[in-house]
């Protein structure tokens, strides 16, 4: 019962109308639903949940949201799940594909609208020229309905697309990828033989791999540990962990695990990267790792044009890549990556606020709520 949660309640007294209503407004919370490419497995999107946790969970109630419109013959009991959210987040991950025409349901799932919705930190992928004009239309009809109230994005390409193709009702913003905000855990490096760490993804020829064989060899005779990082989970994982049989080093480490903190440590622990996926690249870059992508894609060369490293960004097979090797990887510009931190932070304190300051003046019962000062624990 509510009232053993009070601390002034004792069943044989009476408390006032007001000390009642006191103690009750400090047990409310917001409930926020979050939602977008969340639990698949995938490294990077997952880290968006442990974004959320940390900076919407200092203060709101969160509830995770994918999977709604499965089964449909739950629809009632589902909607009723999005009725009592206060505020739906909507983020992670390369969520609009202009050229893909299978949109996934938790992407543009209706039932959100029930409720204010903020987009928050989403991707374009712009890998592709080409744009379907149904995506654009069923995308447009979700992101101009009136309860979305903010879109954000995690690069100015992206703002500029949504902004130009969508033209939604709300002004589109540009951040730092929202994983740059996610405090990293603590890591210890070793102080004997490096470690050069290589993250695949899946490769439907082998023979992107051949190269970093080579690479991989290399490195060991010099005397390198070489850690190969399986970035996801469950069956995400799985699959980039049978396709990665192909990358064939004798003597390779595989880190293949189900926790993502053992995956962030093992990126944080090595002394110079190689790899294939954004957010693996984000973590090891905001851990100081020098890293070289391996895997050209728009969303990638953004970040690494946004430290003034996109030079460091090749085709798996291509001949350059050991040469800047050679030459040597530069260190992280730290004071770059400190401004991407900042924005990121930012934004999710500003999206913190807003919710808020929304669920604080929609009901007359949940004004007072706010305490005088707003702590983070940044």
């Amino acid at each position: 019962m509510i009232f053993r949660r009070i601390k002034n309640y004792d069943a044989g007294s009476e408390l006032s109308t007001h000390d009642l209503e006191a103690e009750l407004r400090g047990l409310l919370k917001p409930r926020v639903g979050i939602t977008g490419s969340l639990g698949r497995g995938n490294y990077g999107d997952e880290l968006f949940v442990r974004v959320y946790e940390h900076w919407l969970g200092q203060w709101a109630d969160l509830t995770l949201l994918t999977a709604l419109h499965r089964p449909w013959y739950f629809r009632e009991l589902r909607t009723t799940q999005v009725d009592i959210m206060d505020a739906v987040v909507l983020g992670g991950g390369d969520l609009l594909c202009p050229y893909r025409t299978q949109i996934d349901p938790d992407f543009i799932n209706p039932m959100y609208l029930r409720r204010p919705v903020h987009v928050a930190g989403i991707g374009v992928e712009n890998d592709l020229p080409e744009t379907d004009p149904s995506v654009v239309e069923k995308w447009a009809e979700f992101l101009t309905h009136p309860n979305v109230r903010s879109i954000s994005t995690r690069d100015l390409g992206s703002a500029g697309w949504i902004t130009k193709h969508i033209r939604p009702k709300v002004t589109v913003v540009a951040h730092a990828d929202l994983v740059c905000a996610l405090p990293l855990p603590p890591v210890e490096r070793s102080e004997g033989r490096p470690i050069l760490g290589i993250v695949t993804r899946y490769a439907r020829d082998p023979k992107d791999y051949r190269l970093l064989e080579e690479i991989a060899a290399s490195y060991i005779e010099k005397g390198w540990r070489v850690r190969h990082i399986i970035g996801g989970i469950e069956g995400h994982g799985k699959r980039d962990f049978e396709n990665g049989e192909e990358l064939k080093i004798e003597g390779k480490e595989t880190l293949y695990t189900k926790q993502l903190d053992e995956i962030t440590r093992a990126l944080g622990e090595c002394s110079l990267l190689l790899s294939m996926k954004l957010h693996t690249t984000i973590v090891a870059t905001m851990y100081g790792v020098p890293t070289v992508c391996v895997n050209p894609v728009v969303k990638i060369r953004a970040f690494m044009a946004a430290i003034g490293r996109e030079e460091l960004v090749v085709e798996p097979t291509d001949p350059r890549l050991i040469k800047i090797l050679e030459d040597g990887v530069p260190d992280v510009p730290m004071d770059k990556v400190d401004k991407l931190r900042a924005q990121a932070v930012g934004y999710l304190k500003q999206l913190s606020q807003r919710i808020w300051d929304d669920y604080r003046n929609t009901s007359a019962a949940r004004r007072h709520i706010l305490p005088e000062t707003m702590v983070w624990t940044d």
